[in-house]
């Protein structure tokens, strides 16, 4: 019996979700990682539905609770109309309570939080769950090309530490590459957002820095300058992220750094300038979103950063990866269940979602920065062409969206649907009478008076003859 190979070319979040629970359910799977782990990496705000699903696939709740991160209430914001700060917590008890309660009652009770991570500590724990749950891991080893036979992808050709090329065959190659994009410039899919375009300047502070209030260094912070906006976001007791968006295309200057972000009112009094991830104190990173034209091919699919990469603002990076990693993974399962990858419709299905999800991310984005009315500078003069009601959304509605919530529900339901089908064809059961079943079993119910939900429902009378 062949057992599908899965080359994933990446071993961050994305590529590591993906190759643990497609070795889980029985794939040979291979990543390629380019780099060393652990290794440097920005986007250390998570949002709650990227553990849930964490949770879900590969039972990782109590080893991110080992990790010393920082736990993550929500965000504050200084953005709008009023220079008013306002709060969008993950919990809506604690929002309503907030103001009665003090650091232990909130760490106490329980309440909805997410983390705020070390990356390098973070996708090194998922590249390790990879391994563990039976995926090849080849660090310090690069994707070359693509192997074609015509138009299908057939496997890659991968280049070691000590520059052996060899060719790795596969059933599928996944792009989990992040903004390298390898299939996607080599392919010449890429389509950058020319109006989301930002760049950050960004250092760690060592010390306890908080907040005040209650939430102190359990939340993300979020303020707009006229050169862009600041983020402030703890991730462990002592060591505190901090960046500067602008448009501005050189690294900012410390002084100037410093300048800005006292200007905004971050808590910085009483920190000190770590060294940086490459022994420099401040780092430079583009922020450029993009997509591409398709997210998958014949042989050939893409994940993650891989894949498409919306403005930081939304903190949404890490949650795409993840969750875009557990569709994927049904996908390709449900393909090679139908007969291989010849099959399409799960990989269509995969690319659908995707391309709405980041849609709905991109109107968020181009919301929230259109709305931001009351800071004048260059940066904002960019962002008011965006028409004020290119999207209306209340708060409830944006914390579900943002928080990942309504797409990991999404998500649960798919891989639910996905599994019963697969118990289904492994009994040998056809779709179209099981089908069939349930219509005849939910007039009964309804004849009985019970809805599917298991309530009563008023009776109807039912004809007789």
């Amino acid at each position: 019996m062949h057992i599908p190979h899965v080359v994933i070319i990446g071993g961050g979040p994305a590529g590591s979700t993906l190759g643990a629970i497609l070795a889980k359910e029985g794939l040979e799977v291979t990543i390629l990682e380019k780099a060393r782990f652990p290794r440097h990496h920005i986007g250390e705000a998570l949002q709650p539905a990227a553990f849930e699903l964490l949770n879900f696939h590969l039972q990782l709740g109590p080893k991110m609770a080992e990790q010393g991160f920082a736990k993550k209430f929500g965000a504050l914001y200084y953005w709008g109309e009023t220079r008013n700060r306002w709060s969008v917590l993950f919990d809506d008890r604690l929002e309503a309570d907030l103001d009665t309660l003090d650091r232990d009652s909130i760490h106490e009770g329980a309440y909805d939080f997410s983390w705020q991570v070390d990356r390098g500590k973070f996708d090194h724990i998922l590249l390790e769950e990879a391994e563990e749950r039976g995926a090849k891991v080849f660090q310090e080893t690069e994707v070359v090309r693509p192997l074609l036979d015509g138009q299908k992808v057939v496997g890659v050709v991968a280049r070691d530490k000590d520059k052996v090329e060899r060719e790795i065959p596969a059933d599928m190659v996944v792009d989990a590459s992040g903004q390298r994009c390898v299939l996607g410039r080599m392919f010449k899919l890429t389509r950058d957002i020319p109006d989301l375009q930002a760049t950050a300047t960004y250092c760690y502070l060592k010390g306890q820095p908080a907040v005040e209030g209650p939430l102190g260094r359990n939340v993300q912070l979020v303020v707009t300058v006229p050169e862009g906006w600041v983020w402030w976001i703890p991730i462990s007791d002592d060591l505190t992220s901090i960046g500067v968006v602008t448009n501005e295309k050189k690294k900012i200057e410390p002084e100037r750094f410093f300048e800005i972000c006292e200007r905004a009112d971050i808590p910085i009094e009483g920190g000190e300038l770590a060294s940086g991830p490459w022994g420099e104190g401040f780092v430079h990173a583009k922020d450029w979103s993009y997509s591409h034209k398709r997210f998958v091919g014949s042989g050939w699919m893409m994940v993650g950063d891989a894949a498409c990469f919306t403005d930081p603002i939304l903190s949404g990076g890490v949650d795409f990866a993840i969750r875009g990693a557990c569709n994927a993974a049904i996908a390709l399962l449900r393909m090679f269940g139908e007969g291989g990858t010849h099959v399409m419709e799960p990989l269509l299905g995969y690319q659908s979602q995707l391309q709405r999800e980041f849609a709905a991310y991109l109107r968020l984005a181009r919301y929230w920065y259109a709305n931001n009315r009351s800071v004048d500078g260059l940066f904002w003069e960019v962002h008011k062409v965006i028409p004020e009601d290119s999207l209306s959304t209340p708060l409830r509605a944006f914390k579900y969206v943002t928080s990942g919530k309504l797409d990991a529900d999404n998500h649960f339901r798919i891989f639910t649907d996905a599994q019963e089908k697969k118990m289904f064809r492994a009994l040998g059961v056809d779709k179209k009478e099981v089908k069939s079943a349930l219509g005849r079993a939910k007039d009964r119910l309804k004849t009985a008076g019970i809805n599917r939900d298991g309530r009563w429902i008023e009776r109807q009378e039912v004809p007789q003859g």
